[in-house]
């Protein structure tokens, strides 16, 4: 997949901008708050249906405007022109979504038609942050990729915040009562049913990412550092195990902590509460590793992603970065460009072009666009601004 152009219209800083982009190598420049990363924001609008920075549609909206308006053509693979375009209305708080003409109402089922890669300070999360933030990492991944998955992963979420309202009430009460029993039981088996099923596809995701990592790592690095990811649910399973046989485990573990959620007012067993461990060289990433690895290792992590979505995804996905290069040393930094950019369209934001002297020559197939005050400037006028 290519993004040939985009729109931007009261959208962040970019009050109206028209862009068109190159196959290759796509680098936004100029200096912090001037809009580079608004672009690749309305960009995982037209590919993901919202924004990877903001979690607010309202927010996005220019200062002083009621509206955005993002469109883009997008070229697929097999040869294929679509139109795309994403509206917001802050009136009546109500984002809209087309493909051509056509409004596409349940937003779940753009996810992995136009897939992407996002590598931006946000992710930073992904190795320093909580499981929570690790969970969301593998859970947009999978999603890119399996439509059953995002299925079974949106009714968990539904069945878990209805389970938590009961738990909730009964915390309040001090009791679960023969009522709250009868309206927790069928909230329960649907989320031992669906969570079974998630516990499973995330168990089988890691075990064939696993080797994406390791080879996107020696692609970047050169000193034998050795990546390494592993899944650590709450409910045990194995390759070999069927659904019956983790659903019945989440069973008695619900049924072990039942006291313990009638005291807090929440579900205590799930995989919502599971854990993806990285190391390098055996050690905990979290817990050894310099600031730099943990650039590096998300680096190679997002490689892999694009690996994984390409063997999985009927389209090649489009990589955005976001200054990505503020923790990486000049040989990291230029083995990374070099590298990516011929694997896929590559949208890069930096402060400055040096980061690419060493790794891009500006052609038909690569471009650099000048952002100043939320617009497209040419390199002259940057240069006397």
């Amino acid at each position: 997949m290519k993004i040939a152009s985009a729109q931007l219209r009261n959208f962040r800083n970019h009050t109206e901008t028209e862009l068109e982009f190159k196959t290759a190598a796509n680098a936004l420049l100029g200096e912090n708050g001037q809009g580079k990363t608004n672009v690749l924001e309305a960009l995982s609008y037209l590919c993901l249906t919202k924004s990877f920075y903001a979690a607010n549609d309202g927010t996005v909206v220019q200062q002083g405007k009621d509206f955005f308006d993002v469109r883009g053509t997008l070229l697929l693979d097999h040869g294929t022109e679509q139109t795309i375009r994403v509206s917001y209305d802050a009136a009546v708080n109500r984002r809209r979504y087309f493909v051509g003409e056509k409004e596409i109402v349940t937003f779940s089922s753009v996810i992995g038609k136009y897939p992407i890669v996002i590598l931006s300070p946000e992710n930073s999360s992904i190795t320093f942050g909580t499981p929570a933030d690790r969970r969301k990492f593998i859970d947009l991944t999978i999603s890119q990729s399996s439509k059953v998955y995002i299925d079974d992963a949106l009714e968990y979420r539904r069945t878990l915040r209805q389970r938590n309202k009961i738990l909730s009430e009964a915390a309040r009460k001090k009791m679960l009562t023969a009522a709250d029993k009868a309206s927790l039981e069928p909230w329960t088996e649907a989320l031992v049913t669906r969570g079974a099923k998630i516990i499973l596809k995330r168990a089988q995701f890691l075990r064939e990412f696993a080797p994406y990592v390791s080879d996107a790592y020696a692609a970047i690095v050169e000193d034998g550092e050795a990546p390494a990811t592993a899944y650590e649910p709450q409910i045990a399973c194995s390759p070999d195990d069927s659904a019956a046989a983790v659903e019945e485990r989440y069973r008695r573990m619900l049924e072990e902590k039942r006291a313990d959620e009638i005291k807090t007012g929440a579900s205590l067993v799930g995989p919502h509460r599971d854990e993806i461990a990285f190391s390098l060289n055996g050690l905990r990433l979290r817990t050894y590793s310099s600031q730099g690895q943990h650039k590096t290792f998300l680096v190679g992590l997002k490689i892999a992603e694009f690996f994984y979505l390409k063997e999985r995804c009927s389209e090649t996905p489009v990589f955005l970065l976001d200054d990505v290069f503020s923790e990486l040393d000049d040989p990291r930094s230029t083995r990374l460009v070099g590298f990516i950019e011929n694997l896929a369209q590559t949208f890069i934001t930096a402060t400055s072009e040096s980061v690419f002297r060493n790794a891009l020559q500006w052609n038909d197939e690569r471009q650099k666009i000048f952002i100043r005050n939320g617009a497209p400037v040419s390199e002259r006028e940057m240069i006397t601004a």
